[in-house]
């Protein structure tokens, strides 16, 4: 067999591969052999059937099933003699022209992907910022105030209304004569918004320092859509007797808001805040500095990348994209839009990712990181722990076979080397300021 490679990128090559006659008769010996044993014919015994015979009727099928085993044996031998590891997808040129015959030889030119080669430069000592991991009083007491926002409630209240309550109250719009042409009862308004027709000025004036009891009045402009067709676009006003003002309160910080979110006491929501702000600051300064190591290294290194690998990357991104812009209900014409204005991103993208692959698998094997089948046990039962509950329970034995069948299984450990070589750079870094110092 002759293998000829050319370089037709830095992560590319093409490889034109001639098989003999005699490696395509001893294949194709082999496949009418095996046929003969296993076809069954009127008239003759069970491996008896003349070759002739199988070739006329079952030739065109055998010989089709010849040149996908072909191509896929010398493809593999081709690469394995040229000491060649192809990454991404595999193109065939004219693949439905070729033809296998006995007697002549196959040649193809196969178009492939290999990984790019670097050097990779030191990993160790790469600077990254420091961080404040220690959740502080202030940061605990945002979390509250956070909490106390979310349960905040509308509530009566005997005080004039300020910006931001609420009137409940009844109205009614009055023509220029003063005759009421319509009218609203226990309505709500909103002092930051005023009534359609009313300027913003003359309502906050008007609602701003009301209380309970008191009437109000304010000038309107009735607005072309009115109810009321006969008064469109004419003067008037609005008269309104405020029944209520009604103020968005928060509860106050104290044990009884503890006891609702089942704490003993304030002092042990305070300690679980912490402990909770605390983790979190943590795992983002960790990522924040994992992010600045691998940047580092990113731009340390030129590095290729092979074309199908990019592509690949790519169109599973605009897949995901197009599924989450159709299910927000986006119509195919707008999704069509979508996809053509993020091309650009999404190859900037597809690149920076596997650029950033190869470089955690030189970091890994630099620093001879593995993955072992004790970290994979341990992140599947993981997994099985965090899909778990108290009606259904998850193994791991039953998330490995999830994985499996889904052919995941490689991504799961891609992910955990990744972790690892994170933690690497990261433990392995300088910490500095963000002045550098």
């Amino acid at each position: 067999m002759e293998v000829q490679v050319a370089e037709t990128g830095p992560c590319s090559r093409s490889l034109t591969i001639t098989v003999p006659p005699t490696l395509v008769n001893e294949h194709l010996d082999r496949m009418f052999q095996s046929a003969t044993q296993q076809i069954h014919m009127k008239g003759f015994r069970p491996g008896k059937v003349p070759r002739n015979l199988v070739e006329k009727r079952f030739g065109n099928g055998i010989l089709a099933e010849a040149k996908e085993q072909m191509l896929n044996r010398f493809f593999g031998e081709a690469c394995r003699s040229k000491d060649l590891n192809p990454v991404g997808r595999i193109a065939i040129d004219d693949f439905e022209k070729l033809e296998v015959k006995p007697g002549q030889q196959l040649k193809f030119v196969a178009k492939i992907d290999v990984r790019p080669t670097f050097e990779l430069k030191a990993s160790k000592g790469l600077e990254v910022e420091g961080f404040e991991g220690e959740a502080s009083d202030l940061d605990v007491d945002n979390a509250l105030k956070e909490i106390v926002h979310q349960k905040r409630t509308i509530q009566p209240t005997s005080d004039a209304a300020a910006d931001g309550d609420f009137l409940k109250c009844d109205y009614s719009f009055l023509d220029g004569n003063g005759k009421e042409v319509l009218s609203r009862s226990a309505a709500q308004l909103n002092t930051r918004l005023p009534l359609h027709g009313v300027e913003e000025a003359a309502y906050t004036q008007a609602v701003i320092g009301a209380k309970a009891g008191a009437t109000i009045e304010m000038p309107i402009t009735f607005p072309a859509n009115f109810e009321k067709e006969s008064v469109r676009g004419q003067q008037g006003k609005v008269v309104a007797k405020v029944a209520e003002v009604l103020r968005v309160t928060p509860p106050p910080v104290d044990e009884e808001l503890a006891k609702g979110l089942e704490f003993g006491s304030l002092a042990e929501l305070r300690a679980d805040l912490k402990q909770r702000i605390t983790a979190e600051k943590t795992r983002l300064g960790k990522g924040r500095q994992e992010e600045q190591a691998l940047q580092q290294l990113m731009e340390q290194h030129s590095i290729p990348v092979p074309p199908s690998l990019v592509e690949e990357q790519k169109q599973a991104a605009l897949g995901s994209l197009a599924q989450r812009l159709q299910q927000n209900g986006a119509k195919d014409e707008e999704i069509q839009k979508k996809l053509e204005e993020s091309q650009a991103e999404a190859q900037q993208d597809a690149e920076r990712r596997v650029r950033l692959f190869f470089l955690i698998e030189a970091v890994a094997k630099q620093n001879k990181l593995f993955v072992t089948e004790t970290d994979v046990e341990g992140e599947l039962r993981a997994i099985a722990l965090a899909n778990s509950s108290e009606n259904v329970q998850f193994s791991a034995a039953q998330v490995r076979e999830h994985l499996e069948r889904e052919n995941r299984l490689g991504e799961l450990r891609l992910a955990l080397l990744e972790r690892k070589v994170r933690d690497f750079l990261r433990e392995n870094a300088k910490i500095v300021d963000k002045k550098g110092s």
